[in-house]
């Protein structure tokens, strides 16, 4: 699991979401995972990369949704 899934799968369960489009998710993580660095110039592309690894999301045409368990 990465930093990315448990803050937005938190994110997710906190507002009762089941399905969410990648650009509210986005707007709904902490801006310390979010914001750009020298040394991380494409956070958000990460963000999806650890979204489609993790077990509990599938990422599909900008819409991030919660595996039922």
């Amino acid at each position: 699991m990465s930093k990315f899934g448990d803050a937005a799968f938190a994110w997710m369960k906190k507002h009762k979401l089941t399905s969410v489009s990648s650009n509210e998710l986005w707007k709904g993580l902490p801006p310390e995972l979010t914001a750009k660095s020298p040394t991380r110039k494409t956070p958000r592309t990460t963000c999806m990369r650890d979204l489609r690894k993790d077990g509990r999301f599938t990422v599909s045409k900008g819409t991030i949704s919660l595996v039922e368990r």
